[in-house]
């Protein structure tokens, strides 16, 4: 007797999720069981599984919709600010290849794209930028410590923050202009659609 309790102890929205595969007869028989067993002692979930119109007691809650977006914007970003990260320090890591020069364009680049994706980016790109400068700029001085001055180490860190601001400040116009080409355009494509029904 205290089995078939248990069995009926499944909660609604249990009961509710389970309903299809059971009348689509796809659910395992375990499932129909409890199922079953639920309606017997639920009137809502019979109802429900009658096809009623009103169940007699309230629906249950719906998702919060602006809890599961913000959860997934905030997942986005932080896949988002991994890849800043890494494609800054590599636009960095350039200058000790020889191949400097390609930071002009490989810096604005990572910019443009990170903004274009999410046009609020450009604070956490600018930090991760003048971040990782400072620590290039440190990491350089400690390379020649032997002729280390501080005036020396002053200007470079303000000419690479300067810099590599710079790049990034025009990449992150690039992302934003594109990022607002794409919005305008979405936009207008809405509302030929909705002109058009």
């Amino acid at each position: 007797m205290k089995e078939a309790a248990e069995t009926t102890k499944i909660p609604c929205a249990v009961c509710r999720d389970l309903m299809p595969l059971v009348q689509d007869g796809v659910a395992s028989p375990e499932s129909e069981a409890l199922v079953q067993a639920h309606m017997a002692v639920c009137p809502a979930c019979r109802a429900l599984w009658q096809g009623a119109d009103e169940p007699t007691t309230p629906e249950l809650p719906a998702p919060d919709d602006g809890k599961i977006l913000q959860r997934l914007r905030r997942r986005y970003s932080t896949h988002l600010l991994l890849l800043a990260f890494a494609g800054i320090a590599a636009g960095i890591a350039l200058g000790y290849t020889g191949r400097s020069n390609w930071v002009i364009l490989f810096l604005p680049l990572v910019w443009s794209v990170l903004t274009y994706r999410d046009t609020g980016m450009g604070r956490p790109l600018l930090l991760f930028t003048l971040g990782l400068v400072v620590l290039d700029t440190i990491v350089k001085q400690l390379a020649f410590l032997e002729s280390f001055s501080i005036g020396n180490f002053l200007f470079n860190l303000a000419s690479g923050c300067v810099l590599y601001a710079a790049l990034g400040g025009m990449g992150w116009l690039i992302g934003w202009l594109l990022h607002y080409a794409r919005t305008a355009r979405e936009e207008s494509a809405n509302d030929k659609d909705k002109k058009d029904t």
